[in-house]
């Protein structure tokens, strides 16, 4: 049983489980928006609603990666792309994907890095004083999520580039 097959549906799922987060975020996003507004013509607006928004819209932004990547919906360059022929099209794909792979890969180590650093030194929000590191850290699960689909795209397109 090769790695695809072993560590695959694992990986979905854990694609799967960033996208639904996000969208709880999402809406959570709105809704604590909308309640401030409605705070705000009563003269009780919310504390803390812009950095909660804030700290919300990077877990979304990060958890929503996966998944754009999976479902190719990110936003490419295909004006030289399109122009080249199916083989050197999967090698470049491979390529692009390997380097982003290992940049993601890094991100997320440095994430976890962070998330220690902020920990040891009890770094907190501003208004509502809430521990970051958290935040990072699940950023940084996000970041190894997206590394680890681009390097099974690799594997994935290497592994067909031998016969076609």
């Amino acid at each position: 049983m090769g790695l695809r097959a072993m560590f695959g549906p694992a990986l979905d799922f854990l694609v799967r489980w960033l996208r639904r987060a996000a969208g709880v975020l999402l809406v959570a996003m709105m809704g604590l928006t909308c309640l401030d507004v409605v705070g705000n013509a009563f003269g009780r607006p919310i504390l803390g609603t812009i950095e909660l928004v804030g700290l919300m819209a990077a877990l979304l932004l990060a958890f929503a990666l996966p998944s754009a990547h999976v479902h190719k919906a990110h936003v490419g360059i295909d004006l030289l792309r399109s122009k080249m022929p199916p083989r050197l099209r999967r090698i470049n794909d491979m390529a692009v994907n390997a380097v982003t792979a290992v940049f993601f890969g890094l991100v997320s180590w440095q994430c976890v890095l962070y998330a220690r650093e902020l920990r040891q030194t009890g770094e907190v929000s501003t208004t509502l004083r809430l521990p970051l590191d958290f935040i990072l850290e699940a950023m940084a699960l996000s970041c190894l999520v997206l590394s680890l689909t681009m390097l099974r795209d690799v594997l994935g397109a290497g592994q067909r580039g031998g016969h076609g």
